[in-house]
């Protein structure tokens, strides 16, 4: 209820602010709302480095997703790059951390939070590697140099490194401070660029992604079923992560870029919708 508050707090906003409103709440976002979240979200959860295994699923289940929506995306042959581009966003990458970990926290305990962590370290590197590439035209090829001049990347290989160790309250207070900004800001900039009739006029070319893009995840869902676990709250993380929304940096990406943030923003919103009753669906099924 809070996101969609939010969302349409936003979409009324957008004829009152200024155009370069959501430039610059993308700005915050990738600088510093989002660092900070990801930092305390995982610093503060025990990771196991054992469970290497979750990982390299998100790497390479999330270089599946990638080349599947590359494909697709070359043989519906869109005229507009604009457009195009948006629609190869949405396949690098899910978003893991901000819709998850909450969702997580509520279901299972804080203690679940350390599984999707870890299959979002492997899965960063498509939303903060590949999709920074793609944004910028280069078609998905990256230097790895790259990802650590980017703030996100930064603080979550800081989060990695510094996990489990207590930070003084005189520098956590204020990162706690600009962390709590971020959702509203996401949610905000969502509801920014929302606009029901992105999903109208491209219904075909969503209703196309969002069924190859789901019917991959599924694919690597079942994969993650054949490995073994030592616990029912890794298999349902494991399961579950593959089947996320795409990642809200499309829509930073899209603002940042000049592409159509509308339909970015569109496109975040239905696959946040269906992953969703996805999540309560596999858990309500399973009894978990």
């Amino acid at each position: 209820m809070n996101f969609i508050i939010i969302a349409v707090l936003g979409n009324i906003s957008k004829k009152f602010l200024p155009e370069n409103t959501g430039s610059t709440i993308s700005f915050l976002i990738i600088n510093f709302t989002l660092p900070m979240t990801i930092f305390i979200g995982i610093s503060s959860s025990k990771i196991d480095i054992s469970k290497l295994f979750f990982i390299l699923i998100g790497f390479f289940g999330g270089l599946l997703i990638f080349f599947g929506g590359k494909l697709l995306i070359s043989l519906l042959k869109i005229k507009d790059p604009n457009i195009e581009t948006v629609m190869l966003l949405s396949f690098t990458g899910l978003n893991i951390g901000l819709f998850m970990y909450p969702l997580a926290e509520m279901l299972w305990g804080i203690e679940s939070i350390k599984y999707f962590a870890l299959y979002d370290f492997g899965n960063s590197f498509l939303t903060f590697g590949v999709g920074k590439s793609v944004a910028e035209g280069k078609g998905g090829k990256f230097n790895i140099k790259d990802l650590f001049k980017f703030p996100p990347f930064i603080a979550l290989l800081l989060a990695f490194i510094l996990n489990g160790i207590n930070l003084p309250e005189v520098i956590l207070s204020p990162m706690m401070l600009i962390k709590n900004a971020n959702n509203f800001l996401i949610m905000f900039l969502v509801g920014f660029y929302f606009n029901i009739f992105s999903l109208k006029t491209h219904k075909k070319i969503l209703s196309l992604s969002v069924l190859a893009k789901y019917s991959l995840g599924f694919i690597i869902s079942l994969f993650t079923l054949l490995i073994p676990v030592d616990s029912s709250l890794e298999r349902i993380s494991l399961f579950l992560s593959p089947l996320m929304p795409s990642a809200m940096m499309v829509i930073v990406y899209s603002v940042k870029n000049k592409y159509d943030s509308e339909l970015a923003s569109s496109y975040v919103s239905l696959t946040t919708l269906i992953s969703f009753i996805i999540v309560f669906s596999v858990t309500a099924i399973i009894g978990f």
